[in-house]
C-alpha cells in the first residue's frame, strides 16, 4: 500500500502551493452517501499563504480523494511544533448551502423536484440521479445564481440512473438532503476533481458495482477471516432509534389535522415488528395538489431519519488479495462471510477510512449503514419549524 503525499492546492486555480510527505499521521474517510472527512498532523508550521481554512488538498494526484480544509491548529511545546489540520471531502461544499425555495406559488413554498410548473399538475417520479443533480444545480451552480454558485463547479451528464421518486425540501442543509435522497434510492454521490489542469470540480453519482458471490457479470469480492483478507470483523445491530411506521401530520390543527400512517416497508408492520413515531409534515394535504407533493411522500421521506442501525466493520489485511480502488471501491456490493459468528451477507461498502502513521497503515471498511454522525443525530432531535 503506497503512502500518499498530501498536496495543498490554491482554491482558485488548483495551483500546487506545497507538497507534504513527512506527516506523522493521516486519517482519510470516504463516505458513499454522506460527507467524508480527514485529519493529518505535520511536525512543522505552515504559513497562512500556504495552508488556511478553505484550502484544497488532494492525496497524490487523485481527485476522488480531495477535500477542503476547515480548521488548522498549531501547537508549540517541548517536543516542537505540531500542526493539526481537519477538514471535509469536497462533498462538504454541499454543507455550505441550504435548499431555498424559489417562491413560486405553484410549489407551495417548497423546493420540489420535479418542480410543479402548472396548476393541477401531478408530478411524475424521476430517477434519483436527476433529482440529486437538479438540487446541486439549483443551489450550487454559478450559472443558476451567481451569488450562491461555485464558479468552477459542474455536474456530470445525467444518465437517469437510480430508482424513480419525487422529493421536496424547505430550508434544509443541502448535504443532508442529498444524503437522504441517496439512502432512500440506494445510490451514492460525490464531488471530485476530474482534471487538475481543467480546474473543475464535478458532481456525479456513484451507482456501485455488484461484486457479490452470487453474480457472474463482475469479478467477485468475498471478505472473510477464513480467506485471511480481513484482520477483524465487528457486527453491530441497533434498533434503539428505529421506526418503521410514521403518523405523518399535515394540514389542519388539533382534531381537524390530517394524519396519515405511512411506511417504507412492503407490508404494514404489525405486532412486535411495528415501531411507531410521529412526523410533522407542515401543512401538506393527503393527496398531491397544484401547490405541493403528497403528505404520504413527505412522511415516508421523514421516516428515513429513524433507520435500523446495522453495520459490519472490518480492518482489511495488508496482504489481502483484493486491492482497494482496483478490485473494489466505495459503493460496491460485496459478500462478507464469518463462520465463527454465523454472518454471511451481501453488503454495500458505505464508508472507507484510510489510516497512515509513522510505522503503520491500514484500511477500515464499513459495510451497510455507517454509524450516525453526532451532528446529524443532534440535528434530527430538533423540532424546527420551517
Amino acid at each position: 500500500m503506497k503512502i500518499p503525499s498530501i498536496r495543498i492546492l490554491r482554491r482558485e486555480d488548483f495551483r500546487l502551493l506545497h507538497e507534504l510527505d513527512l506527516y506523522t499521521s493521516l486519517l482519510w474517510t470516504r463516505s458513499w452517501q454522506g460527507v467524508g472527512e480527514f485529519e493529518f498532523r505535520v511536525p512543522l508550521a505552515l504559513g497562512s499563504d500556504v495552508l488556511h481554512e478553505g484550502s484544497i488538498i488532494m492525496l497524490d494526484n487523485d481527485g476522488h480523494r480531495a477535500g477542503i480544509v476547515r480548521s488548522v491548529q498549531i501547537d508549540s511545546g517541548e517536543n516542537g511544533i505540531v500542526t493539526t489540520v481537519q477538514g471535509q471531502s469536497l462533498d462538504g461544499l454541499a454543507a455550505q448551502r441550504y435548499t431555498v425555495p424559489s417562491g413560486d406559488p405553484l410549489n407551495g413554498g417548497y423546493d420540489n423536484v420535479p418542480a410543479i410548473t402548472s396548476a393541477g399538475e401531478s408530478p411524475s417520479p424521476i430517477p434519483a440521479e436527476t433529482i440529486l443533480k437538479t438540487y446541486v444545480k439549483r443551489h450550487m451552480s454559478y450559472f443558476t445564481d451567481i451569488q450562491r454558485g461555485f464558479l468552477n463547479l459542474h455536474t456530470w451528464d445525467d444518465y437517469g440512473r437510480g430508482m424513480k421518486t419525487v422529493w421536496m425540501s424547505r430550508y434544509e442543509p443541502l448535504d443532508s438532503v442529498l444524503q437522504k435522497i441517496a439512502e432512500y434510492t440506494d445510490i451514492g454521490w460525490e464531488f471530485y476533481i476530474h482534471d487538475i489542469l481543467e480546474t473543475y470540480i464535478f458532481f456525479d453519482v456513484i451507482p456501485g458495482v455488484d461484486r457479490t458471490a452470487g453474480q457472474t457479470q463482475n469479478s467477485r469480492v468475498i471478505f472473510s477471516m477464513d480467506f485471511e483478507n480481513i484482520n477483524t470483523l465487528t457486527y453491530s445491530h441497533d434498533v434503539n432509534s428505529y421506526k418503521n411506521l410514521a403518523y405523518a401530520g399535515g394540514v389542519g390543527d388539533g382534531a381537524d389535522r390530517a394524519v396519515l400512517a405511512v411506511t417504507n416497508e412492503e407490508a404494514i408492520p404489525t405486532g412486535y415488528d411495528r415501531f411507531e413515531t410521529f412526523v410533522d409534515c407542515g401543512q401538506l394535504e393527503m393527496t398531491e395538489t397544484e401547490t405541493a407533493l403528497s403528505l404520504r411522500e413527505e412522511g415516508k421521506h421523514k421516516l428515513l431519519d429513524y433507520p435500523k442501525n446495522e453495520s459490519l466493520t472490518a480492518a482489511i489485511a495488508p496482504s489481502s488479495s483484493f486491492l482497494y480502488r482496483k478490485d473494489w471501491d466505495l459503493g460496491d456490493l460485496v459478500t462478507i462471510v464469518d463462520k465463527a459468528s454465523g454472518v454471511t451477507a451481501d453488503r454495500r461498502i458505505s464508508q472507507v477510512t484510510e489510516r497512515y502513521e509513522a510505522d503503520s497503515y491500514g484500511i477500515d471498511v464499513t459495510f451497510g449503514t455507517p454509524p450516525k454522525h453526532i451532528d446529524r443525530a443532534v440535528r434530527s432531535l430538533k423540532n424546527t419549524v420551517r
